[in-house]
Formats: C-alpha cells, sequence, structure tokens
C-alpha cells in the first residue's frame, strides 16, 4: 500500500475511533526546519498547498491540506518557534490534535505553551527514528504516526 493510499485510509480509522472530521497536526521547530518540512510535503500528492501564501514572518500558519477517506480533513500548521511571536502559538495549538516538536528550539516556552493548553508534545524522532524534514517518507511517516496515536 503506498503513501497516499495509508494517509487516506486513515480517515475511516479516525472517524471509527470518534474523532472528529477535521484534524490538526501542529509541528514545532525552527524556521528554517518548518520550511524544509512545507516543501517536502508540497512533492508529495497527498497534500495541497493552503489558499493564502505562508507569511513572510516566521509565524505560525497552515502548511498542507488533505482530503481523507470519509471526508476528513487533515490540515498540517508549521509553528515556527521564533520567541518573539510565542504569543500566537496558543491560537494556532488551540485545536490541535497532535502537537509535534521537530527539534529543541526554545524548550521551556514551548513546553509552557503546551502545558497552558494542556498538550503533550511529542518529539517527532520518537514517531520516527532517525526523522528527516527533507525526506517525503519521513514526513508521512510521521502524518501517519501523528494520526494514530
Amino acid at each position: 500500500m503506498s503513501v497516499t493510499q495509508r494517509l487516506r485510509a486513515l480517515g475511516a480509522h479516525t472517524l471509527a475511533a470518534g474523532r472528529p472530521s477535521r484534524i490538526e497536526i501542529v509541528i514545532g521547530g525552527s524556521a528554517t526546519r518548518i520550511a524544509t518540512l512545507s516543501r517536502a510535503t508540497l512533492r508529495m500528492g497527498t497534500f495541497r498547498p493552503p489558499a493564502e501564501p505562508a507569511p513572510l514572518v516566521p509565524a505560525p500558519h497552515t502548511l498542507v491540506l488533505a482530503t481523507l477517506d470519509e471526508g476528513v480533513e487533515l490540515r498540517l500548521v508549521g509553528l515556527p518557534l521564533v520567541p518573539a511571536y510565542a504569543p500566537l502559538w496558543p491560537l494556532a495549538m488551540a485545536s490541535a490534535t497532535t502537537v509535534v516538536r521537530l527539534d529543541a528550539a526554545v524548550p521551556r516556552l514551548f513546553d509552557e505553551t503546551c502545558a497552558l493548553l494542556g498538550m503533550v508534545p511529542v518529539e517527532a524522532e520518537t514517531l520516527v527514528p532517525g526523522f528527516s524534514e527533507e525526506d517525503e517518507e519521513h514526513v508521512a511517516q510521521l502524518v501517519i504516526a501523528a494520526l494514530t496515536r
């Protein structure tokens, strides 16, 4: 089964598990790693770019969207961990199903924001050992692992 087929099939699994029909995965990391991850997702046939362009500043933004089976909408949100934009983080994370951390950028501030919202971030490396945001297969595995948590 291809990555695209596995991702799409997770829509039915998501609904069967009682999750909402709209899923958001927030991925926090350095601005550089978020940009690289965004390019990798756009090379995958499963995802489509959002209608609005990425902001010129390192603020939270939608990276890509996908429609899974059973009409489940998946949204990946990039959260560049730049302290000056930390007041925006809770807004981006409020409706997240899962929060993933790519790297150790501003760990205390990120962890405090997650705790404030009652969320526990999961490390990308924990979900996909040897994770590389440049590798489309790794990105797909990360999304699948985040969806099945």
